[in-house]
């Protein structure tokens, strides 16, 4: 959860698409190697600890009594944060947006009103975007005629060509799939990538990343809504609340078929604690399969798990997480053939796992992950690069299980506090972060002065108003239980 704050700074300080960018961003800085480094496990670990408290809870308090635990710190969180949370977020971030954001927003939704007024108070439709690219290439890549001839009436530069691959705006609606884009831009005068007397749809090329444009193009839909309506369509950083609600009835209707099973076959257990382990590690190859959907399947050079956000989540990142989940479920109580629990022992090489994971398998899968162009080779690039990142995932959960059992294993009452504050401090902490990034954003101090500033100005500020408004009321037992002040 703590992790999430650094995860979110990081966003304002090189090219993300973020509410925020910091007059510093650079693609040059390692924030975003921090970024995916943490986004590569961050979440995976989360459900997989979720899967291991939600058995512990079956066995030693019985279904009903884990049903109504998960109800009250996660159900009811989640539905109190669809109607306070969610909107919050989405008036600070739109506050926040620059001209240049607008003008993205407008483009990916199709919106021809707001693109024509932001372009009619000023906006040089050449600005360079993201340094990269221009609005020219993004309005090519979405696909909307439209919004194509106002960039063109407006003198969008025909030649101007994208780096680092140098596609002109032609081939990226080549590459998106949209015929008509294409013809408009040729016929004012971009590059033509055709060979006389082909067809667009020739082109070995042609709609490769018309998947991606639909995704993109439906979250830029999404984002433009507003209103209650739209609320429950957008958990923003919420969702991972409604993923746990989904696993949870999901368990329940696997605890009531194994009930089942057992009493047909008249035994305690229906596998033993051999046939458990098999299918854990089973489970960890099986990761492979959602992990080689992200990014499209490779038409979009991803590390890590995508995001999903909507009521109806994306079922690959919702396959990926429940793989993780299942994995700590399986893993409570569960005792290797020595008798010791797994849990104790599985992370018992977390000095040498650890090292390599972080300073040998993350560099290799970012390597992997971005060192293509637009298309991808599938088996040269997108099967390694996906398979390193699903190394790197299990890696760092095994490497930290044994880490934090060797450093963690007594009771501290500040890791206690902490550990109580976290919940809070993350479900508050993106609103107050896009309020800060955008008062910092154009002061003139270096970005890892900036970045710090804001986790620990972030952190401290919640921690305060977890301290006083949360930890002892009515809200911090919600979340948390109740805590009995010393």
């Amino acid at each position: 959860m703590l992790l999430g704050i650094g995860l979110h700074a990081s966003l304002a300080f090189f090219p993300a698409g973020w509410s925020v960018t910091d007059n510093t961003a650079d693609i040059d800085g390692w924030f975003d190697e921090f970024f995916h480094a943490v986004h590569g496990f961050r979440m995976p670990v989360f459900f997989l600890m979720s899967g291991f408290f939600t058995t512990m809870l079956l066995r030693r308090r019985g279904l009903r009594s884990l049903l109504r635990q998960r109800v009250t710190r996660v159900a009811i969180p989640l539905l109190i944060g669809v109607f306070t949370i969610v909107p919050l977020v989405d008036w600070v971030s739109e506050r926040a947006a620059t001209v240049e954001q607008q003008m993205e927003g407008a483009i990916i939704s199709g919106d021809v009103e707001a693109t024509q007024k932001i372009i009619d108070d000023g906006f040089d439709v050449n600005t360079p975007r993201h340094e990269t690219s221009t609005y020219l290439h993004l309005a090519a890549f979405a696909g909307y005629p439209g919004i194509v001839r106002i960039l063109i009436d407006a003198g969008a530069d025909m030649q101007a060509r994208e780096a680092p691959t140098g596609s002109s705006a032609t081939a990226t609606a080549v590459w998106s799939g949209n015929e008509e884009v294409a013809d408009l831009l040729v016929a004012a005068g971009a590059p033509e990538e055709r060979s006389p007397g082909k067809e667009w749809r020739d082109l070995d090329w042609f709609g490769m990343g018309s998947e991606f444009r639909d995704e993109v193009r439906a979250a830029g839909t999404n984002a433009k809504a507003t209103g209650p309506e739209s609320w429950i369509d957008r958990f923003h950083h919420l969702w991972f609340l409604w993923f746990l609600c989904i696993f949870v009835v999901g368990y329940t209707i696997a605890v009531g078929i194994a009930t089942v099973v057992r009493r047909a076959v008249g035994r305690d257990r229906v596998l033993s604690d051999r046939a458990v382990t098999v299918l854990l590690w089973l489970l960890v190859s099986v990761t492979l399969v959602p992990q080689f959907m992200m990014g499209a399947s490779g038409e979009e050079a991803v590390f890590g798990p995508d995001t999903s956000t909507e009521l109806v989540p994306a079922p690959h990142v919702l396959a990926y997480y429940a793989i993780f989940f299942t994995f700590g479920a399986l893993l409570y109580g569960l005792r290797n053939q020595n008798g010791d629990e797994l849990v104790d022992t599985i992370g018992r090489h977390w000095k040498v796992v650890l090292p390599l994971t972080i300073f040998v398998v993350l560099p290799l899968g970012l390597v992997a992950t971005f060192g293509y162009g637009i298309a991808p080779d599938l088996l040269n690039d997108w099967i390694p690069a996906m398979s390193l990142q699903v190394l790197y995932a299990w890696g760092m959960i095994f490497g930290l299980m044994g880490l934090f059992g060797a450093v963690l294993a007594v009771e501290r009452r500040g890791v206690r506090y902490l550990s109580d504050s976290a919940y809070w401090l993350y479900l508050m902490h993106l609103p107050l972060l896009i309020v800060l990034q955008d008062t910092i954003r154009d002061w003139d101090l270096a970005a890892e002065v900036k970045f710090f500033g804001l986790c620990i100005a972030a952190t401290a500020l919640l921690l305060v108003s977890y301290q006083l408004f949360v930890r002892y009321s009515p809200l911090g037992w919600l979340l948390n239980g109740r805590r009995t002040p010393t």
